[in-house]
């Protein structure tokens, strides 16, 4: 195909990606990392996304989707989950993103609820969707990725290979959408009840902005010199898919693109790819401290690392040992574009999540809508302007009811957008992070933060990793129950972590239930699902303090 000069859009995903095929060609922009351990990647240019998601369009049109059409994707990371997104921002559809994890009936809950009428997913899951297919009357066509598909796997009759719906032309597509059109749907967490889908429109992708927006505020906020990015996170995910990818793509900088997180080869893939910037969630940083110390752990190219809810126990010693900088930054999927960070400042104390970005102002509001003090613990909240409500308004699908539940009213009876977290800030208007609200354990009049316990158990040497929740009692109160999972060839008894805990927490902390786990149940994004943890409840494996079983 001959890519012709034409008159690009700046807020259509597919004019931009026209442009960049034109102007850009065959200059390389992502690297897949398919064997660490093998020496395997594969390497795409600009224009080489711009023709395959070309192709993938022109296949599903030729299916009979057409615009408006939701098709679901099920998919780890791979250069066909990009080929996706970027197909249906071409043809009008919209890519409701699977968490590759779910069976039953929360995989059922996600394609019918989204209303897809096909589904892309990877050979590996295949089985999985089709144990509840029949259960699932919208789906008209399965789209089956083969990438590393055994050589003896045979598709089931009534689907097709991605591989053959990609064999359609590569020509440009000229199906007319409009800046209104959804193009994402991505699901919460779900970690505390059923996810919510969260949409982004063609004209408004990330935070309601427009799309040149989002590009000038990546590259002010979070570039620097000639970065190299690198993500193993899950694209079905704001933070690989927007922070870095998207960022990556709109600024034309390099991605380098993991299947997923790996602690023991994290660091050697940053340094074979000369990687300068890579994002975190809370959790892994303190997974990459527990790898064993290397002669080599400062020899890289790695200079900021941006993180989430990064523990502020471990933040100086991750720094030190790594010879890196993090730069902690909040925001979320579903949190209509309000942010705190610390990049820009000089200095910031470790451990916060940083101050309001400008133009925007945040508070910490009471159950009663009172604003609190400097310390005071209570809900983070942003100030909700309504000039900016069209930016602002986040939209879940189908879901009126929680769209509107995310402002409230402080006792003055002006606006905040809610965010459901707890935090607090200090003296100089430094904001940091304590827990979700819902992860609040209510135990004999006193509310305990399940953050604070975790943090502390999750530094003994012995630990992975842990989750704290509240179980209900037969009193029908809360009592604090912690999961944890220990590391590799280490062995731990009930009343050794409790005496670790002792004078490290308050006694109200302390927890009365204990069970070591061989692995925690998470999502996508490495969050622990407590909800899984509660169904599960007290075990014949669970050790009571009180009556020291």
């Amino acid at each position: 195909m001959v890519v012709t000069k034409r008159k690009y859009k700046k807020n259509v995903l597919r004019d931009v990606l026209a442009q960049k095929a034109e102007t850009l060609g065959d200059k390389n922009w992502l690297t897949f990392v398919t064997d660490f351990d093998n020496g395997l990647d594969e390497t795409y240019s600009y224009k080489d996304l711009h023709l395959f998601s070309n192709r993938l369009g022109n296949g599903l049109l030729n299916l009979g989707l057409q615009r408006g059409d939701g098709i679901g994707l099920m998919e780890p990371n791979s250069p066909e989950f990009l080929f996706t997104i970027f197909a249906c921002f071409k043809i009008g559809t919209y890519t409701s993103l699977i968490n590759t994890g779910l069976v039953g009936e929360g995989l059922i809950f996600i394609l019918d609820h989204s209303q897809a009428k096909a589904i892309i997913i990877n050979h590996e899951y295949l089985n999985t969707f089709l144990e509840v297919k029949d259960q699932l009357k919208n789906i008209k066509h399965v789209i089956v990725n083969l990438r590393d598909a055994p050589s003896d796997f045979k598709l089931p009759e009534g689907t097709i290979s991605l591989q053959e719906v990609m064999e359609a032309s590569d020509d440009d597509i000229t199906v007319e959408i409009s800046l209104k059109d959804i193009v994402i749907l991505m699901y919460t967490a779900g970690t505390t009840g059923l996810p919510k889908a969260v949409t982004f429109l063609q004209g408004r992708l990330i935070g309601g902005y427009k799309l040149e927006y989002v590009r000038s505020a990546f590259k002010t906020v979070y570039l620097r010199g000639d970065d190299v990015l690198f993500t193993a996170l899950p694209l079905a995910h704001a933070n690989a898919l927007f922070i870095t990818t998207f960022n990556a793509y709109l600024n034309e900088r390099p991605l380098i693109l993991g299947k997923k997180f790996s602690a023991s080869r994290h660091w050697n893939i940053c340094r074979k790819y000369h990687v300068t910037q890579f994002n975190t969630l809370g959790v892994m940083i303190p997974i990459l401290m527990k790898q064993p110390e290397q002669p080599n752990d400062r020899e890289h190219d790695v200079k900021i690392v941006h993180s989430a809810a990064c523990p502020k126990e471990v933040w100086e010693a991750f720094e030190n040992r790594f010879n890196v900088k993090i730069l902690e930054f909040y925001g979320a999927t579903d949190g209509g574009g309000f942010m705190l960070n610390a990049m820009g400042y000089d200095e910031y104390p470790v451990g916060t999540m940083g101050k309001p970005i400008q133009g925007q102002n945040a508070s910490i509001l009471d159950d009663d809508g009172t604003h609190l003090g400097p310390k005071e613990v209570g809900e983070l909240v942003f100030e909700w302007k309504e000039k900016e409500a069209k930016q602002r308004t986040v939209k879940y699908y189908r879901n009126e009811e929680a769209s509107n539940s995310l402002i409230v009213a402080d006792k003055d009876g002006k606006k905040w957008f809610s965010t459901g977290d707890l935090a607090y800030y200090d003296e100089n208007g430094w904001f940091f992070y304590m827990d979700r609200k819902k992860d609040v354990i209510r135990r004999r009049a006193e509310n305990i933060a399940a953050y604070s316990i975790e943090r502390i158990i999750n530094q003994h040497d012995k630990i992975l990793e842990s989750a704290a929740y509240g179980i209900k009692t037969e009193l029908g109160e809360d009592e604090v129950m912690v999961a944890t999972v220990l590391q590799p060839g280490r062995t731990m008894t009930p009343e050794e972590l409790l005496d670790y805990c002792k004078g490290k927490m308050a006694d109200f902390m302390i927890p009365r239930y204990i069970e070591f786990v061989d692995e925690l149940p998470k999502n996508m994004v490495h969050r622990i699902m407590k909800r899984e943890l509660k169904k599960r409840g007290i075990t014949q494996n669970t050790y009571d303090k009180e009556s020291r079983k």
